[in-house]
């Protein structure tokens, strides 16, 4: 599925326009049918901090579990910011309501999970931030 933006732009784009905001998910046009994809971003250091490359390992992880497909991923050209775009699979709904309203509900989780792998990857139990539990932050 062409989309509308490469990941390489949206890594960039959330640099540029987003860097108050660590990690997230943003909803992305396709390009020719119109459909929807997740991106999903992080400015968070990605060439300079291990555990972000690890809260990406952790977030591709869950994605393929949900039976998500990764469309690409790309860095900003300083390599502090992230993206990956997935496909939402939202063809069952038949309306553009209905389409965009379980887009928005895909979002939500994969912005949730993003903040979960984070978690996990500056080791956070992962059995606690599963059940939704913050952890206590570590001196240090």
């Amino acid at each position: 599925m062409p989309v509308s933006v490469t990941p390489v732009q949206m890594a960039t784009y959330v640099r540029q326009k987003c860097s108050s905001q660590e990690r997230g998910a943003l909803l992305v046009k396709g390009a020719a049918d119109g459909d929807l994809v997740v991106g999903v971003f992080g400015n968070d250091r990605y060439l300079f901090d291990k555990r972000v490359v690890r809260e990406v390992e952790l977030v591709r992880e869950w994605l393929t579990a949900a039976g998500a497909r990764e469309l690409g991923f790309g860095l900003s050209p300083d390599g502090h910011s992230w993206a990956m775009l997935v496909q939402i699979d939202n063809r069952r709904y038949h309306t553009v309501g209905g389409r965009l309203f379980y887009a928005e509900l895909v979002r939500i989780e994969v912005e949730e999970e993003v903040e979960r792998a984070w978690l996990v990857a500056c080791g956070a139990d992962p059995a606690a931030v599963s059940r939704g539990k913050r952890p206590e932050r570590r001196a240090g």
